[in-house]
């Protein structure tokens, strides 16, 4: 027996340390499995990429893949590690995105595989490719095809661009013309159908129509727009033209400018620049023209304006519009910020002020409002990174980038059941210097005083709606809130809704945490709706608060050395006085923060307002500055009413689009306005409305009301004349014109209707005419919708009658009809007399019977009418 055990022994250890270990090294993992498929499909083994699939799907795998590789042409693909695996011994789940590509385009997939362990090598027992497979391409220019042309000719609604004798550089994708590159002499003519954009290249250009030499244009288009609108005239004697290198470099050159402007994304999976195909007549045309410069003509039909003629050196619009077409009716289309509505966030920020750095990480549920949602847009910085992204069952989310239009996409694994909240998780960071605000905002002082400025002593951080500091809803979603904000413990912070918890983060549990221990956690919670959120990081001292109805709380930031007291009590006035007029405060506090910045003004996110100081030693008396139309902070309490008033007009009521921005800013003058009168007596108002009269007259020639932002475009105070002022002029002439109660029950009942929502000013005109049972329509139409002013010619006489006189007034407008209150006065026997005309014709007659005879007779004695008076 021991003779046979020794005979046994070299087998056993033969076995013991050759066989046993090759028999583990044969039990496969997953990465290694995955390794397999991925060289399979590098090498377009196809045979060997079907030994991994079970002998039950193995056929129709191979009809998938040969379709890939054959049909769609793709001669490679790149599998990315599973978002998600789940693994027990002889079985997994996983989901793999795939990304098939070739010269031209690229096939992107989300596999879900089930596999199955057989004597220790996977196999693939079913997959299914979840959602659409998207396609998307890499346009280059130049390619293969380039023509000499006798000429080509671009024609589209208002604009057709022509060249002769040209080089014609086509795209590279086959079978469809999506994109050329023009060089040669071309000729560009442009001439808006809307009559309100002809006055804007008036006041530009000096000209109602665009005409200009053109040395090249590049344009994306649909296969459809290229047969419907391009002509191309060959020249036979060019049929084998090559273009010279020259050429072809100055082409790629130009190529390379133009390419990320438009239909193109960064993709998450390898950071390369893809493109979509114009759709329609979608369609994009950018060229350099001698005297207009570097431009583009921009076609949407998915919009609500669909022209776009944008210059790019000062990044403005020029022209926004739909084209007068006749035989069409108003088009219907939904946009994104339609197809889903975001309910909620949980942020966490860790924010480092000394280097201006984030950390983020938000999770957003998420509404859809159509069936089969593949995809929503957000709105983020470009300046941060996106880790990754997650759905709620912990899924890695693809994603692309549009970087120049701060806009990123998040494409769904599965579309999203309709009308159902789910969340997504979006983790991200990177160095943001927190820009100027230009929303909800107020201007600087107006008076001027010899002053020595000195270095503010810390820094505050605002990050509010223009920096995209989170991913952002692309419309005006209003949804509730939970901020977990880090910040260094030297530093404070305040931000939307009510701070109900502050702590020390002092159990890290990671060794990369460990330089936070000791830094301050603040977490915030908002009761009420938001629009947007904000957070200030800086070092405040509180001054003074208030709970008895309402939490006020009134800070300064360190380099202010005089507190103000008293603030909380003013705003506490003011606050009641809206609230009296419009309706109840709609957020659950007010923190006031007066800190040190470059510029004076204010910011009023939900819930706290932002007031800016100059770091300054005063030194002499100051000077009222005429420059600035909207400023009126000779009255102290000016700047606080103003912003107070942005938590009612542009927070809990915000603008549907930028023709009704005036809803934000000329409610908010209006209401501070107001509050003046309140606060000092009626005898400010003169002053104020001469003032805003005068800046009326002076800008109204660049625009209407509702141009809204694109007033600024050529000068800043074009917007503040208009939007603030004139704005606010007609909403006096408003509420004289229907009276106290008619009025402000309106804006009540408007601010009800709408309160935590976007309104336009198609909303504000129903409600009040509903209110007021009047028709408003000439009112808005020329006061909002036109930039021109009345013309008034003015006449009296008085006549000697038994017992006393009679004043006749006759009224007649020259041009067109406006409809307007008109306050006419006199002194009579020593005493001052006020009466209130309704001008409603283009003649009008009215006569006043007295006892004495007027003296001094003023028409439009506060100019509340802006307009020429003769």
């Amino acid at each position: 027996m021991k003779r046979r055990f020794t005979l046994w022994l070299p087998f056993l250890f033969f076995l013991a340390f050759f066989i046993i270990p090759q028999l583990t090294a044969e039990e496969q993992s997953i990465s290694e499995f995955i390794s397999q498929i991925q060289k399979s499909l590098e090498l377009k083994d196809i045979p060997d990429y079907l030994k991994s699939f079970s002998n039950e799907i193995r056929e129709k795998e191979e009809l998938i893949v040969k379709n890939r590789f054959n049909v769609l042409q793709m001669d490679s693909v790149a599998l990315f590690k599973p978002s998600k695996l789940t693994q027990t011994e002889d079985e997994a789940k996983l989901y793999l995105q795939a990304f098939f590509q070739n010269s031209y385009s690229v096939a992107i997939e989300t596999w879900h595989l089930s596999l199955i362990k057989v004597n220790g090598q996977w196999l693939i027992e079913q997959k299914n490719v979840l959602g659409r497979v998207r396609i998307m391409y890499k346009i280059k220019i130049p390619s293969g095809r380039a023509e000499r042309v006798k000429s080509i000719e671009v024609k589209h609604a208002d604009i057709k661009l022509s060249f002769k004798d040209a080089i014609v550089f086509y795209d590279n994708i086959p079978g469809l013309e999506t994109g050329l590159l023009i060089l040669g002499k071309g000729h560009l003519h442009f001439s808006p159908s809307d009559s309100g954009e002809k006055h804007q290249l008036d006041l530009i250009y000096k000209v109602s129509f665009l005409e200009d030499e053109l040395a090249y244009a590049y344009l994306r288009f649909s296969d459809y727009f290229f047969r419907k609108n391009i002509r191309i005239v060959k020249d036979p004697d060019e049929e084998n033209f090559q273009a010279s290198i020259l050429d072809r470099n100055k082409a790629h050159t130009l190529f390379s400018k133009y390419y990320s402007r438009s239909f193109t994304v960064e993709n998450s999976l390898n950071r390369e620049l893809l493109t979509t195909l114009p759709q329609g007549e979608e369609a994009v045309f950018s060229f350099k023209g001698k005297k207009l410069g570097d431009v583009s003509y921009i076609y949407s039909p998915f919009t609500p304006e669909e022209i776009n003629f944008f210059r790019w050196k000062d990044e403005k619009i020029i022209n926004l519009y739909s084209p007068h077409e006749s035989g069409k009716g108003r088009k219907i289309f939904i946009s994104f910020a339609e197809m889903f509505k975001i309910n909620s966030y949980k942020i966490e920020i860790d924010f480092k002020p000394q280097q201006f750095y984030i950390s983020g990480k938000a999770k957003i549920e998420v509404e859809s409002k159509v069936d089969s949602l593949q995809r929503i847009r957000l709105k983020l910085n470009p300046r941060l990174d996106i880790l990754r992204i997650y759905d709620e069952e912990k899924r890695a989310l693809i994603y692309s980038q549009d970087r120049l239009r701060e806009s990123l996409y998040i494409y769904f694994v599965h579309p999203p059941p309709e009308n159902k909240p789910f969340s997504i998780e979006i983790y991200y960071r990177g160095k943001l210097v927190p820009p100027d605000q230009v929303t909800d905002v107020i201007a600087g002082s107006q008076y001027e005083r010899n002053l020595g400025y000195m270095a503010a002593r810390s820094e505050t951080y605002l990050f509010s709606r223009r920096a995209f500091w989170y991913p952002s809803p692309p419309g005006d979603d209003y949804f509730k809130a939970r901020l977990r904000i880090i910040v260094p413990p030297e530093y404070q912070c305040i931000s939307n809704g009510e701070l109900i918890e502050k702590t020390r983060l002092n159990d890290v549990e990671r060794v990369e945490e460990i330089e936070k221990t000791g830094s301050s956690v603040y977490i915030f919670e908002t009761k009420y709706p938001i629009k947007y959120l904000s957070f200030l990081v800086g070092k405040f001292t509180k001054v003074e608060e208030d709970s008895e109805s309402l939490p006020l709380q009134h800070f300064y930031s360190s380099g202010i050395h005089f507190q103000k007291k008293g603030l909380i009590e003013e705003a506490k006035n003011i606050i009641q006085f809206y609230e009296s007029k419009f309706g109840p405060y709609p957020y659950e506090k007010l923190s006031i923060i007066r800190r040190i910045w470059f510029t004076s003004g204010g910011h009023s996110p939900a819930s706290f307002i932002v007031i800016n100081e100059l770091s300054q030693a005063q030194n002499g008396t100051g000077y009222v500055n005429k420059s600035s139309p909207v400023d009126l902070s000779r009255w102290k309490e000016y700047f606080i009413a103003h912003e107070i008033a942005h938590q009612w007009w542009g927070q809990a009521v915000t603008w549907k689009t930028y023709h009704d921005q005036w809803l934000s800013e000329g409610l908010a003058q209006f209401s501070a306005t107001l509050y003046l009168a309140e606060r000092h007596g009626e005898g400010v108002l003169p002053s104020i409305l001469k003032k805003f009269s005068q800046w009326t007259r002076k800008k109204s020639i660049w625009g209407p009301i509702t141009l809204g932002s694109r007033l600024s475009y050529h000068d800043p105070k074009v917007y503040q004349a208009i939007i603030y002022n004139k704005a606010s002029l007609a909403l006096n002439m408003l509420r004289d014109l229907l009276g106290e109660e008619a009025f402000f029950k309106g804006l009540q009942e408007f601010f009800s209707r709408h309160k935590y929502g976007a309104a336009s000013t198609k909303d504000f005109i129903k409600t009040i005419e509903e209110i007021s049972g009047k028709d408003l329509t000439i009112f808005f139409r020329n006061w909002f919708d036109s930039y021109v002013l009345p013309e008034v010619k003015v006449s009296h006489s008085i006549l000697k009658e038994e017992g006393g006189y009679i004043l006749k007034l006759r009224i007649t407008q020259a041009k067109e009809l406006f409809v307007f209150p008109l306050w006419v006065e006199w002194i009579e026997n020593g005493n001052r007399v006020k009466k209130k005309l309704i001008i409603d014709e283009k003649k009008e007659e009215f006569n006043f019977k007295l006892k004495s005879k007027p003296r001094k007779i003023k028409i439009n004695p506060n100019k509340a009418v802006p307009g020429r008076f003769n």
